[in-house]
């Protein structure tokens, strides 16, 4: 799926969630906002791990953010996305929500304020949206992501312990 940011305002509705999401997160330049409800397959997909990690790794100034609810899970079973974060910690920052801003439904990624990732329903999307320009709905979910991402906390149980 080819998709670029800022020039595309072809509104997609993919039939794969992981394919759909690993297309905005190639297409993006520098900004990724990832917002999720729990550390899941989504986001440990391998196609979304090397996209992340890409882009993670194409500038100094890439701001790669994850937001999500509930990471416990993840933690005791490992996730590929938690190591991610782990061995690129100044370019890929995990956040958990606080428990009146957590919706298990919502699910969306924004890339460079324009590109929108949506899956409405998540865990069993009713639709994904898929759109690389000229979609309001991406400058309101990245104010909305930039709104909870400063009321989130790290959490405690992602930090790797060196001995």
């Amino acid at each position: 799926m080819d998709l670029r940011i800022g020039e595309d305002s072809t509104l997609l509705h993919p039939s794969s969630a992981t394919a759909a999401l690993a297309a905005l997160i190639r297409a993006g330049g520098r900004r990724l906002w990832l917002r999720v409800p729990q550390l899941d397959p989504l986001s440990n997909d391998g196609d979304v791990l090397d996209a992340l990690k890409s882009l993670a790794l194409s500038s100094p100034r890439a701001d790669l953010r994850v937001l999500f609810d509930d990471a416990g899970h993840a933690v005791k079973t490992g996730h590929g996305l938690i190591h991610l974060g782990r061995r690129l910690p100044s370019r890929l920052q995990l956040r958990q929500t606080q428990a009146d801003d957590a919706d298990p439904r919502l699910c969306f990624a924004v890339a460079d304020r324009t590109g929108l990732f949506e899956a409405h329903g998540w865990p069993r999307p009713e639709r994904l949206t898929l759109c690389a320009h000229a979609l309001p709905l991406g400058p309101r979910r990245a104010d909305e992501f930039a709104h909870v991402w400063e009321r989130g906390r790290a959490n405690r149980e992602l930090r790797e312990l060196r001995l």
